[in-house]
């Protein structure tokens, strides 16, 4: 759920590396500084699951917007049911969570490992690895559909002020591809406020930087508003709204005509 830099030479590359860094640092400081207590519904972005629990998470958006040829598509009828996630979580020896996903930029879907290395308040660290696997073929020429892949990073979450919640999450991603394999690197940041008991505002900002060691390395990002109603402490809902911006390519900056808005609800249930 992202994306080393810019292929200007070595000293652009750690420049951005170092400005990553000390953005980083500095948005965990501040929230660190302000971390309290935590709510503990299914889709709260700091909640830590326990052992033995099982959840699954389904959804989907509507797309609407531009293509990358330009034609214009901002008719909401003339969109397309996008992202059909379905997500499954399974934690044990309460350290430890398994999960299956279908949410895979190149293949069909992945399987995944997170462990919890801090769990206590105010500060809590996940490191996790994922395995995207592409194994559909087609039918006629026999040539693989997608790009198998591997993931790996950590996320850093907590609380401010009781009712505020936040994540932080770096992923670095390989894809092997043809002609030539290629790195990603991923950044989101979440921000969740708790306004009554069991109805919250929530939004996220993305960042990515795609195929770094290729020519024509491009970036996206793209930022989520929404809310999360707790129907109980087992069940949840959350409707959002999500808008991506124009992909641009870091050589010739030029700025794809593929922006568009999706409008979408996700589901979520702990047995």
């Amino acid at each position: 759920m992202l994306h080393f830099f810019l292929l200007s030479g070595a000293g652009g590359l750690c420049n951005n590396w170092r400005m990553i860094a000390r953005y980083s640092i500095v948005f965990i400081a501040l929230l660190f500084a302000f971390c309290t207590t935590a709510h503990a519904a299914r889709l709260d972005v700091s909640r830590l699951t326990q052992d033995g629990e099982f959840s699954a998470t389904f959804g989907f958006a509507f797309k609407s917007g531009k293509n990358k040829s330009g034609t214009s598509r901002t008719n909401w009828r003339a969109g397309r049911i996008d992202d059909t996630g379905v997500e499954l979580d399974y934690t044990f020896a309460d350290d430890w969570t398994v999960s299956f996903s279908n949410s895979n930029d190149y293949s069909d879907a992945q399987i995944g490992m997170k462990y919890k290395i801090i769990k206590t308040f105010p500060l809590k660290l996940d490191v996790m690895a994922d395995y995207g696997f592409a194994f559909t073929k087609n039918a006629d020429t026999d040539r693989r559909i997608g790009n198998n892949n591997v993931d790996g990073g950590f996320r850093v979450h907590g609380v401010a002020w009781g009712d505020f919640q936040w994540a932080f999450k770096v992923t670095g991603q390989y894809v092997w591809a043809d002609p030539f394999d290629f790195w990603n690197l991923h950044l989101t940041g979440e921000l969740m406020y708790y306004f009554m008991k069991k109805y919250a505002a929530i939004i996220k900002y993305q960042y990515d930087f795609s195929q770094i060691n290729k020519p024509g390395e491009v970036q996206h990002s793209a930022a989520t508003a929404g809310m999360v109603y707790n129907m109980s402490d087992r069940a949840s809902v959350h409707p959002y709204l999500k808008y991506h911006f124009k992909t641009t390519d870091t050589h010739s900056r030029r700025r794809a005509y593929d922006d568009y808005w999706k409008l979408g609800i996700e589901f979520s249930v702990q047995f």
